[in-house]
């Protein structure tokens, strides 16, 4: 059963029709377009904002993702439970890089596209910052707005983000982008037009010249690749497959790839932990990452944080 109730002023003026980027306002409960008069539904205050040319498969396999993640984890031991605390780690690395760059700056709208049931960038709001959860699944984002107090959260697709130009502050992206390997471009420059000129992007994605990664990611052809990757998760029984469509991404296109779209400041930044490696590798990148290029560019993670461009100041004569 749907249940209605008004989204916030401030949520309401940054977001925007994800099939004609026109305004949305409120109307007996729902949301509806000013421009094709679409209406879309607001459950529990989630604003539900998917195109009407999502790829309704993905979503299907998307949405069994998260049900997995919402069920509890069994005890977990050994090899497993020090896999785990690294990817923990990694979040922890990730968001405290974040709350460094901003926490000089005045109060910003950051929004976390893909969030999941990660807790940990709801602390910011603890630095004055209206903080957006964004995902994929909507019952995700329902047990982050119940269970964990998140107040602005939106239900959509990366492939069409609802958001009006220039409306965010800053944009935190975590092991998303290699979900869509294809389209990894028009996303980035989508990423770009909704944050302001000088807007913060903060993103982390699989590396594929990962200390053990590369190896495969770069050195195999992507075909073999994918049906050697699909063999072993399925030999393991994972709760978790990669789908066909996903692939890890180059830490260096990455960077060019925002360079070429009008990013500035672009930095990597190095990383301590190594998630989903044993202990005994673990302690190898340890003694590896005394270089700081080891820490950069061939953490299982990369870490790219950079500024969309200011517009160039007019010069007298051009006005």
């Amino acid at each position: 059963m749907k249940t209605n109730s008004m989204i916030s002023k401030e949520l309401l003026e940054i977001l925007a029709c994800p099939d004609c980027r026109e305004d949305l306002h409120e109307r007996c409960g729902d949301l509806a377009c000013t421009g094709c008069g679409r209406c879309f539904d607001v459950r529990n205050g989630i604003p539900i904002l998917f195109s009407k040319h999502v790829n309704q498969e993905r979503l299907e396999k998307e949405e069994k993702l998260g049900e997995s993640m919402k069920r509890p984890k069994p005890s977990l031991s050994g090899k497993e439970l020090f896999s785990e605390d690294q990817w923990r780690e990694s979040k922890n690395e990730f968001w405290e890089y974040v709350e460094s760059s901003l926490v000089t700056r005045l109060p910003r709208t950051i929004i976390n596209i893909g969030c999941g049931i990660d807790t940990r960038f709801l602390q910011l709001r603890e630095l004055g910052h209206m903080v957006i959860a964004f995902d994929l699944i909507f019952d995700l984002l329902d047990t982050l707005r119940a269970e964990h107090g998140s107040r602005y959260n939106i239900a959509g697709a990366v492939q069409a983000l609802p958001f009006k130009k220039n409306s965010l502050d800053a944009l935190c992206c975590i092991d998303l982008i290699h979900h869509e390997y294809a389209g990894i471009p028009r996303i980035l420059e989508s990423f770009r037009s909704i944050l302001k000129p000088g807007g913060y992007l903060f993103l982390e994605d699989i590396n594929a010249w990962g200390l053990y990664q590369f190896p495969k990611s770069i050195v195999l052809p992507k075909r073999l690749h994918r049906a050697l990757r699909s063999s072993y998760h399925r030999l393991r029984r994972s709760s978790h497959r990669p789908a066909d469509y996903e692939f890890p991404t180059s830490v260096w296109w990455t960077r060019k790839t925002l360079a070429e779209l009008g990013f500035r400041d672009i930095t990597v930044v190095p990383q301590r932990t190594y998630p989903n490696v044993c202990p005994v590798g673990w302690k190898l990148y340890t003694i590896l990452a005394r270089s700081e290029y080891v820490r950069r560019y061939h953490n299982f993670h990369y870490m790219i944080a950079a500024r969309k461009a200011q517009p160039e100041a007019k010069s007298p004569q051009q006005d």
